[in-house]
């Protein structure tokens, strides 16, 4: 196993074990993160190291926030995202993003169909949704009730397990 193998599974494995124990990953996590993401690649690839950090690192973010925008997914898993991106480079993080979110969406439609939920979140889905763009055509400066509320249990994925679970794909030459 390489050094980056060694740097991304420490670093998706570290925010897994915060996110479960505290509900968000430590800034400072990321930032160490970032740190050593960009010396490892400016170090061993130069300007080329430098410029597949720089976007690697900002594409998750400039991607994602429209999600946070919606409270859909927390700003720590969009840092996450970003400092695994400046280990892997912009074309992989795409698609370990496309993988999380396919590991989320399976993860949530387990939930559901355990918990016997389904119609009920659909509708507080659809209420949230409307309730966003009847602010924003209303022009209230108000912010959005928060989509997880805290009164369903279940009712939220810690979003780092299933970008823990791309990882490993990627890990195993997946992608």
């Amino acid at each position: 196993m390489s050094l980056q193998h060694c740097l991304v599974l420490t670093a998706a494995s570290g925010a897994v074990l915060m996110d479960l124990k505290t509900g968000e990953i430590a800034n400072g996590w990321i930032v160490i993160l970032w740190l050593i993401g960009f010396l490892t690649e400016v170090l061993s690839r130069g300007a080329i190291g430098f410029l597949t950090f720089l976007f690697g690192a900002l594409l998750p973010i400039l991607t994602l926030f429209w999600l946070f925008c919606f409270r859909m997914i927390g700003a720590g898993d969009i840092k996450l995202f970003s400092a695994l991106g400046g280990f892997l480079g912009p074309v992989a993080i795409l698609k370990c993003i496309c993988l999380s979110f396919a590991f989320g969406a399976i993860l949530s439609i387990g939930i559901l169909l355990i918990c016997g939920n389904i119609r009920q979140r659909l509708f507080k889905f659809t209420t949230y949704i409307q309730h966003f763009f009847l602010s924003k055509l209303q022009r209230k400066t108000t912010v959005p009730i928060p989509y997880r509320d805290g009164k369903w249990g279940m009712e939220c994925i810690h979003f780092s397990v299933p970008i823990l679970l791309a990882v490993l794909l990627w890990l195993g030459g997946f992608y």
